[in-house]
């Protein structure tokens, strides 16, 4: 027996994963995940951005910054040799900051060191890797003070050059650690808001199974008409328990009516049938009296009134 089309089987109803809960709860969780999904793609199209406005001006700024460092160090009159051990210092200080630094010395500079110091200046090496990035250099001249060191350099020669990097990859590296941790920290929230979810629509659902107990009942034809729905709550739940007992009412008073009418037809019909015996006890009573007066003279009307009586009950 097949069933209506769009009318589920009444196992595949009563499942929970058909059930209005089970909807509820899969979409809501499923909207958690979208909108942390969502939030993590801001997170990261936000990062790109500011990695093409705002690094430019940042990273221009750190290398205005390590070339204020160099020239303080170089103001001492040991700054050269003690540059060989604040450069490493320099550079991992600027590696927290997620900046990779390069400080290179001019031939005059190597030229001069060599002269003065017998060292041979190195600065410090460039460490660059290949990928998007933003870079600042910073030229550094010679003053008037630089001069006792740099014996062969001239006021306004190029002493060397800072150079700073920020890369992508360290802004996605650090982007994706943080996305990590926030989304641990948002399964665990969504996880919670599901639970609490639940509880809810468990406590918010009874009026609605009563209510569908109720309608059950009357499908089935398994109850008389005089239960009513619990209206307990005040919201949508609680008016269409009200609306389905004025209902109820509706339909009890036109079975009321119904029975009444019912009652009076059958004794319409009764009453019928009584005067149909009590006719047709009359016209045999007149037919048997026209049958046996056959030998008197007026036998013949007898007979024509006897025929019109009984075309006349016949009419009634």
């Amino acid at each position: 027996m097949s069933m209506a089309p769009g009318r589920a089987e009444p196992a595949a109803a009563g499942r929970f994963e058909q059930s209005f809960v089970f909807h509820m709860i899969r979409d809501f969780f499923l909207l958690l995940l979208a909108v942390a999904a969502v939030e993590l793609a801001i997170r990261y199209a936000a990062l790109r951005q500011d990695f093409s406005q705002n690094e430019p001006a940042r990273v221009e700024r750190a290398a205005e910054q390590l070339a204020n460092d160099v020239k303080s160090i170089m103001i001492n009159s040991g700054g050269p040799t003690a540059a060989q051990t604040v450069y490493p210092i320099l550079d991992r200080n600027y590696d927290g900051l997620g900046l990779s630094i390069a400080v290179l010395p001019s031939a005059v500079t190597v030229a001069s060191m060599k002269a003065t110091r017998g060292i041979d200046a190195q600065g410090l090496l460039p460490r660059w890797t290949d990928g998007v990035h933003q870079q600042a250099q910073v030229v550094l001249t010679a003053e008037q003070f630089c001069l006792g060191c740099h014996v062969q350099a001239r006021v306004g020669d190029v002493l060397g050059t800072v150079a700073v990097r920020s890369y992508l990859a360290r802004k996605e590296s650090a982007w994706w650690q943080e996305a990590r941790l926030t989304a641990g920290a948002l399964s665990l929230k969504i996880l919670a808001h599901t639970v609490v979810l639940f509880l809810l629509l468990k406590v918010r659902m009874e009026p609605l199974m009563a209510l569908r107990g109720t309608v059950a009942g009357l499908a089935r034809g398994v109850m008389d008409l005089s239960p009513r729905a619990a209206a307990r709550t005040a919201d949508e739940f609680g008016e269409l328990a009200q609306d389905l007992n004025h209902f109820l009412d509706r339909i009890a008073q036109v079975v009321d009516d119904l029975d009444r009418i019912l009652g009076e037809v059958v004794t319409v019909g009764t009453r019928l049938g009584a005067l149909n015996r009590d006719l047709e006890r009359q016209l045999d009573d007149l037919r048997d009296a026209a049958s046996g007066s056959s030998g008197d003279a007026d036998q013949p009307g007898l007979s024509l009134l006897a025929e019109r009586e009984a075309a006349g009950f016949a009419a009634r």
